[in-house]
């Protein structure tokens, strides 16, 4: 049986932070979420507590639509278990209909299509990429600039 490596919290956020922006030309987004989908920490004072645990950015919506003229705005948690554990997402704004987002902009990874389940060797990444597949569905394309131009954030 292999042996799977324990991989230190700080060690995997430090790398994911490395492809985030862009170091060396690496980045974990792929296809059409390359340049689409920008994120990186949360700025921070030397009295954090843990500098590497919040994390902010943005998502554009689906080109060739009218939630492509939208910037989504979310910020990302990283808990102390991480990356056994996901991280947590919350957007901030503009609303959008999708099922695995609630009304408080707090995003459940179970809910996102096709089934998205969180593993260790997963990325922050991969969240996003998997939220934004998400916001080609109908409901999301249809209502989402009507709320952004009523001004409904989370």
């Amino acid at each position: 049986m292999e042996k799977k490596i324990k991989i230190p919290r700080s060690f995997k956020l430090l790398e994911e932070y490395d492809h985030a922006v862009g170091k060396e030309n690496k980045t974990l987004l792929s296809g059409s979420h390359r340049g689409l989908i920008n994120y990186g920490l949360m700025d921070y004072t030397r009295e954090s507590k843990d500098p590497l645990g919040s994390w902010r950015g943005i998502i554009i919506g689906i080109q060739g639509k009218q939630s492509g003229e939208l910037f989504y705005n979310f910020e990302v948690k990283i808990p102390k278990g991480y990356p056994e554990e996901a991280p947590v997402v919350r957007f901030k704004g503009p609303k959008m209909d999708l099922a695995a987002i609630d009304s408080s902009g707090n995003v459940n990874l179970s809910k996102l299509s096709p089934s998205f389940k969180w593993s260790g060797d997963k990325w922050i990444a991969d969240v996003l990429m998997a939220i934004r597949n998400n916001m080609q569905h109908p409901s999301c394309l249809k209502t989402s600039t009507q709320r952004a131009r009523e001004g409904n954030y989370f």
